[in-house]
């Protein structure tokens, strides 16, 4: 993807942050994140860029890490920089279908730079000190752990722990049928199916069957099912159902959180979603 050539910049101390990067790709970044948070922690390394934002009650959790491969030019020392949401999204609507945007950050300043479509906006960085630094549920048996973001194998599954492989449009679909019902979806998942369900008191149901023939993958190891917040699930799945992932990986055990998991940009971008199960006193 790094194709165009961008002027040298001459930086006069502080650290060097230059990018350039297609808008598909920050609006993807930006509307995954505004799902959780109004606020995130941009982490620049020197191969690529980390984020993760966490739902204010401590329900969900959101983490991406994007290569430097994804985008345009990457010239980076690393840093990290506090960043609205809002205000990045509210520019990139300024920009073309072919517009690249441009950034750098001027640490002595402490503001971003970008320039998109002739405009250009200077945003200061949020205080990071201040700002939350969500780590993944302690409870979780899906192979993945905080200090696993640089391996190379980072956002891939562990063979005993694979759950469903399914596309991005049918999980979507399924859980807005579900939300027609109630806000909080059953998921199971046995050797020879996966089901989502919603049984509501006056006796409304909803349920959503998939054999293994109508599933990418289905591997039940332990199995099991779960309960969950449609509030938190369908506003990312419609999202991922727009073509931001083809196939999203579903894992789950009784009481424990849900992880969502999907690639992005020929591979280069790895997602991992979590959401607390509903726990119930019966």
């Amino acid at each position: 993807m790094k194709g165009r050539q961008v002027p040298a910049v001459e930086y006069r101390g502080g650290t060097m942050l230059r990018v350039t990067a297609n808008t598909g790709l920050l609006r993807e970044i930006t509307d995954c994140l505004s799902i959780l948070s109004d606020e995130v922690r941009m982490v620049w390394g020197e191969k690529g860029l980390g984020v993760r934002v966490q739902e204010g009650g401590l329900v969900a959790l959101i983490d991406g890490v994007i290569s430097d491969a994804c985008f345009e030019t990457y010239e980076v020392e690393p840093v990290e920089i506090g960043v609205e949401i809002g205000k990045l999204q509210d520019l990139l609507t300024l920009a073309g279908p072919d517009d690249l945007v441009e950034l750098d950050y001027d640490e002595n300043e402490g503001q971003l730079n970008i320039r998109v479509g002739g405009v250009h906006r200077r945003l200061r960085g949020l205080d990071t000190g201040g700002m939350d630094n969500p780590k993944f549920p302690s409870k979780i048996k899906y192979g993945i752990k905080d200090d696993d973001r640089e391996s190379p194998n980072y956002g891939k599954m562990k063979e005993e722990s694979r759950g469903v492989i399914i596309d991005a449009e049918k999980l979507s679909k399924s859980l807005r049928a579900a939300k027609f019902v109630g806000e909080l979806v059953d998921l199971s998942i046995k050797p020879k199916e996966f089901r989502i369900s919603v049984t509501a008191e006056a006796g409304d149901h909803v349920n959503v069957r998939f054999e293994p023939g109508e599933l990418s993958e289905l591997h039940c190891c332990p199995g099991g099912e779960s309960t969950y917040s449609l509030q938190w699930l369908t506003p990312l799945t419609r999202k991922l159902a727009t073509g931001l992932a083809q196939d999203v990986q579903v894992r789950f055990q009784t009481g424990y959180p849900l992880c969502l998991s999907w690639s992005s940009n020929d591979g280069g971008a790895s997602w991992s979603y979590f959401l607390a199960p509903r726990v119930t006193n019966e």
